[in-house]
């Protein structure tokens, strides 16, 4: 039972008070009105014996003419008369006998049974008589007379135990009435606990409840009085905050939506630049500029997000940026919100949109304008020159024209297939990629390849090696689309393991069939210079180049950058995928895999 709860305190009180109403009223009878109404009686009846004495001492007659006439007048006063030679302990010689239960009573008092046969006078109230102890009060008197020469001793006794039996019967009603008040106390409790404890209960589970967002729980409502009004209007209050709480909760998941859907990060910072909400993209960010803030931070171009956020704060203007990091490229935006009234700085808002595909493709662009131009001029100028050589008859001899011929010839078969390498391009991203597929022995065709790219490779001292499997592979493929991809493998394997000192140079064709991942798995792998670790996620793209391992190397002037792109296109169109695996300065080694079940994939 908790001791807070307002119906138990409203019980507590009610029936405190009315139980200390009782027992003060008990208290008062007990010691005031049960003692006076004792007091009382004790005096009319002393009184009365003590009349009856003096009229004993003054006329002896009217003793014996009126005694029992006494007794008969007052029921509670008993006297008795003796001569002093009649026998004590019979009272069938008295002249006038006591009761036989006021006898007894006196008898079972040793004390008074003791005065019984005193010969002087004694006068017994018990209240007044500290040496007579009695629950119940009692008033014994001895007179001694005088009559015809006889002496008479004359007895008189009081018993008050009427009065302890009242005050018994009224302990006891006393008693009842304290069990009835509990009683109806307790009928009083049930009735505060249904109608006061319980519906406050009820409301207050409905207030956390609501608190806690959850408002499909209602109020009873029976009645008109307070309580009923109370817990109609908290319905209504639930209905209402139900309401607020789903179009609230709708405009959030709108907005989370939003901000979660959209490419640019979002981050919100109050006035003291505390972050207080973002979004994926804008966590992106932050996690990319504290990773890569010790790589750019020294450069001269360097952005520093706080000073640019306290500086917001400081001039309350807007401001937009760009962040250029070593692997990421980023347009940032800082617009402080400023409170229409006060012009205080509400807090600030900083948009970042990452541009960093757009920055690199507008790099690689530049860069492949350059590289075709260098491509294509440099042709173009040994056509021109020889083509006039010939022309001005320089050439004498016809093995001389014949050489010069021969090398217009294999400058224009360069440029024409840098022209159709770019438009293969175009037409894979338009999607114009047609695949005719027949059922080629991959082990005869890449013996094909090794016979085709022997001559390259002997001329810059590199090993074509085969690593075929012992029973032929049957697969289909497009013969033609699969000779442009290993001429575009193959030729660079074997370009950059000539770049190297190495005194070992392999480039290696391998053939496997992988029955777990249900493949057909060509490799080409080569000794040679090897990718650098962040140029890898980008070889693919069209126009890179990664010539940042390879810059020291003359022969790497070479190439548009949209050869891997071709390749990739050419093996994603056969339903498999292209992989790398490199290493800067050990080699590289392109995976090509072709899944088994090739009309599955293709679906």
């Amino acid at each position: 039972m908790k001791l807070n709860i307002v119906a138990i305190r409203i019980w507590l009180t009610t029936s405190g008070l009315i139980l200390l109403s009782l027992v003060a009223t008990s208290l008062f009878y007990n010691h005031f009105y049960s003692e006076q109404i004792k007091e009382n009686y004790l005096n009319d009846y002393e009184s009365f014996i003590l009349n009856v004495g003096e009229l004993s001492e003054s006329d002896p007659t009217f003793i014996f003419n009126y005694l029992k006439e006494a007794n008969v007048i007052h029921s509670k006063i008993n006297f008795a008369l003796r001569t002093e030679d009649q026998y004590l302990d019979d009272q069938g010689e008295w002249d006038l006998q006591f009761s036989e239960n006021v006898y007894q009573k006196i008898l079972d008092n040793p004390d008074l049974r003791a005065d019984l046969q005193a010969s002087e006078e004694i006068h017994i109230r018990s209240d007044l008589a500290p040496d007579y102890e009695s629950k119940t009060p009692y008033i014994f008197h001895i007179d001694h007379i005088n009559y015809s020469g006889e002496n008479y001793a004359v007895y008189a006794y009081v018993d008050l135990s009427f009065i302890s039996r009242i005050e018994r019967m009224v302990s006891i009603a006393i008693v009842v009435l304290i069990l009835f008040n509990i009683f109806l106390s307790y009928i009083y409790y049930l009735y505060l606990r249904r109608n006061v404890s319980e519906p406050i209960n009820a409301m207050t589970n409905i207030a956390f409840d609501y608190a806690r967002d959850d408002f499909s729980h209602q109020l009873p409502v029976s009645g008109r009085d307070d309580l009923s009004e109370l817990a109609m209007a908290m319905n209504k209050m639930g209905h209402s905050l139900e309401t607020n709480r789903t179009v609230v909760r709708q405009e959030k998941e709108l907005l989370s939506h939003i901000m979660t859907s959209i490419d640019t990060g979002i981050l919100y910072y109050d006035s003291d630049q505390t972050l207080i909400l973002s979004n994926p993209a804008g966590d992106l960010f932050l996690t990319q500029y504290q990773v890569e803030r010790g790589n750019f931070s020294t450069k001269e171009n360097y952005v520093d997000i706080e000073n640019s956020l306290k500086e917001a704060v400081d001039t309350k203007k807007y401001s937009q940026f760009h962040i250029e990091m070593v692997e990421f490229y980023y347009e940032v935006t800082i617009m402080p919100l400023i409170e229409e009234d006060t012009l205080d700085i509400r807090g600030i808002l900083v948009s970042t949109k990452d541009l960093t595909h757009e920055h690199r493709l507008d790099k690689m662009r530049v860069d492949f304008i350059s590289n075709i131009s260098h491509e294509l001029r440099t042709p173009l100028v040994m056509v021109q020159g020889y083509s006039e050589a010939i022309i001005d008859d320089i050439a004498e001899t016809i093995d001389e024209k014949k050489e010069m011929a021969q090398i217009i010839s294999d400058e224009a078969q360069r440029m024409n297939r840098m022209v159709n390498e770019m438009l293969d391009l175009s037409r894979m991203e338009a999607g114009f990629i047609e695949i005719e597929k027949d059922p080629i022995n991959l082990n005869r065709y890449l013996n094909t390849l090794k016979a085709r790219f022997g001559k390259m490779a002997s001329e810059v001292n590199v090993n074509l090696e085969l690593d075929l499997p012992y029973e032929d592979i049957v697969f289909p493929i497009d013969k033609d689309k699969m000779d442009q991809v290993f001429v575009n493998l193959i030729n660079n394997a074997i370009r950059h393991t000539g770049m190297t000192d190495k005194e070992t140079k392999k480039v290696t064709l391998r053939l496997f069939e992988d029955n777990n991942l249900e493949e057909i798995i060509m490799q080409v792998r080569d000794t040679g210079t090897g990718i650098p670790k962040e140029d890898i996620p980008y070889i693919f793209d069209r126009f890179f180049k990664a010539d940042k391992s390879r810059k020291n190397y003359s022969d790497n002037i070479s190439g548009t950058g949209i050869g891997l792109s071709v390749v990739q296109s050419i093996i994603e169109a056969h339903g498999g995928r292209l992989s790398v695996e490199s290493n800067l300065g050990s080699g590289s080694t392109f995976i090509i895999h072709l899944p088994i079940d090739q009309e599955e994939t293709l679906d």
